[in-house]
């Protein structure tokens, strides 16, 4: 064992520490990418322990990086020195307050959004942006400092768009509260008091503290949802759609895939996933009658409908009432219907709202190749424009797409009133990384291929990967999960990069925290 991490796990409780060989090397890598072999793995229990960990790192100049559910891809919490301490928050989980008062939930930065969204349901509310499909295992702290979008982003935009105060330990150790809850006898009801210190610590990376609590809003459970499907010939009827539905804030999730990824999706899916999500519906269904009827449509449509179709289009939409959720279910079939786009059975957006946080069993293909998604939000009037731009780098790349049997498809989503999601996503014959083998339900890793390792195909993946980076980085496209794989520094306009510049080094002091994260 290195000498510095010695001296650092000498100075904490045992029963916290880890530096079991097989785990190092599991939490040395990220869904893509495997970094230098960490030192040692910390799992805090409490704020005091992440603070003392910092103190003594500091003191010692060993670098820190943090990872929460680790089912990010973009080397976030990938150290880029030897014997760096990880931070595994994933222990401190704990849902602190629930003020149904006034309308807020604080947790612990490890809670996973499953957890969270089980323990309010009850209680009748949830926060307005809920998780990521990843939410299994994705944690409230870690979507803060990734950010990121699904449950609730239609309408109410990003994991950062919803948060009223955070609890961060900066590189120094000290424990900054930010939003109304940064003043002397402050409470967490309210993100504004004087300039925005919460939204420092929101898309971080960790680059700028360690999020220990994060104060959420809440808002009521909808009364009633509304579902639809539609299929198009070609992307751009849909990404105008889709876009004209988000201006119009019709829908809580609109999203949206091209040929190759629909069919991955119907292949990944079994009789047996078929049978278990369909019991989610006929659960979340209301009244029997209901539950008969909508278990019965599910099953008599089965997936075979969507074996003709080329780009297909679903969104949830929520409602206080049942008129109110048909009115706007009603306006994205004109809509659609006006874009050429033809109705489908509902049952897949009904199904996917039944069962929010399944397995994350989608992190590859469906048999058993490796992936890797990139992504841009742009404005929707550049949808179609970038889009164009990302299919010329393919296009430049054919041979090598071909050489290692690179397939390519793309997830479209929208955001809040303003924005496109475009993630173009590739899939390739490789073997699969212990995260995978870890991450996947043990039935389904048994069912798929393993495949041989093919370093030059992960090199051909990264060589096109960075390509579409630099088309999106040129278009002006924002991130999410920034981590070392986008451009942000470089990127910035030279009084916003010496901002936060200044912050970082007020912050961060000895530069321990998560050094290569946005460019540091």
């Amino acid at each position: 064992m290195n000498a510095v991490v010695s001296q650092i796990t000498d100075l904490l409780p045992v029963e916290i520490l880890d530096t079991d060989p097989e785990r190092i090397a599991l939490y040395s890598q990220d869904v893509f990418t495997v970094g230098p072999p960490i030192g040692a793995i910390v799992k805090p229990r409490c704020i005091e322990e992440v603070q003392s960990l910092v103190i003594a790192c500091r003191e010692r100049r060993t670098p820190i990086v943090t990872r929460g559910g680790g089912m990010s891809y973009t080397s976030g919490y990938l150290a880029t020195a030897p014997e760096s301490i990880l931070i595994d928050m994933t222990s401190m989980d704990a849902i602190v307050e629930v003020n149904l008062e006034d309308r807020y939930v604080t947790v612990e930065a490890g809670c996973s959004w499953q957890k969270l969204s089980e323990h309010l349901m009850p209680l009748g509310v949830r926060t307005p942006y809920w998780g990521t499909l990843s939410g299994r295992f994705a944690t409230v702290g870690g979507s803060l400092s990734q950010n990121s979008i699904f449950w609730g982003s239609g309408q109410r935009g990003t994991a950062a768009d919803n948060v009223l105060s955070v609890s961060a330990i900066t590189g120094t150790g000290e424990l900054i509260e930010t939003g109304a809850a940064s003043q002397i006898n402050g409470a967490p009801f309210m993100r504004h008091f004087g300039p925005d210190l919460t939204g420092l610590f929101l898309g971080d990376c960790g680059a700028l503290g360690i999020k220990v609590r994060a104060t959420l809003p809440l808002i009521p459970l909808p009364g009633a949802r509304g579902y639809t499907s539609f299929a198009f010939t070609e992307s751009g009827p849909m990404l105008r759609a889709m876009a004209q539905i988000s201006r119009e804030s019709l829908t809580t999730e609109c999203f949206g895939f091209d040929p190759y990824l629909q069919h991955q999706r119907m292949k990944r899916a079994s009789l047996t996933a078929d049978a278990q999500q369909l019991s989610g519906v006929i659960q979340a269904e209301a009244g029997i009658v209901n539950k008969v009827k909508q278990g019965a449509k599910i099953a008599f449509a089965g997936r075979r409908f969507m074996d003709e179709v080329e780009w297909a289009m679903f969104t949830i939409s929520e409602g206080r009432t049942d008129a109110e959720a048909s009115h706007q279910a009603k306006r994205i079939h004109a809509i659609c219907e006006a874009e050429g786009g033809k109705a489908l059975p509902d049952s897949i957006p009904r199904i996917l709202a039944a069962n929010p946080f399944g397995p994350v069993n989608n992190m590859v293909g469906a048999e058993g190749e490796r992936w890797l998604p990139v992504h841009g939000l742009v404005p929707h009037s550049k949808g179609e424009q970038v889009l164009a731009a990302i299919e010329a780098v393919y296009e430049r790349n054919r041979d090598l797409l071909a050489q290692y049997a690179i397939e390519t498809g793309y997830l479209i989503a929208t955001v809040s009133e303003q924005i496109t999601v475009l993630e173009p996503v590739f899939f390739w014959p490789d073997a699969l990384n212990p995260l995978h083998k870890h991450s996947l339900e043990p039935e389904h890793l048994a069912r798929i291929n393993q495949f041989d390792a093919v370093p030059q195909a992960w090199d051909a993946v990264y060589k096109i990967k960075s390509e579409v980076v630099d088309v999106l980085s040129a278009q002006g496209a924002s991130h999410l999960q920034l981590g070392k794989a986008y451009h942000y520094r470089p990127a910035l306009k030279a009084p916003a990069e010496g901002l936060i510049s200044g912050i970082k080094s007020i912050l961060d002091p000895d530069k321990i925290m998560n050094p290569g994260v946005l460019g540091f």
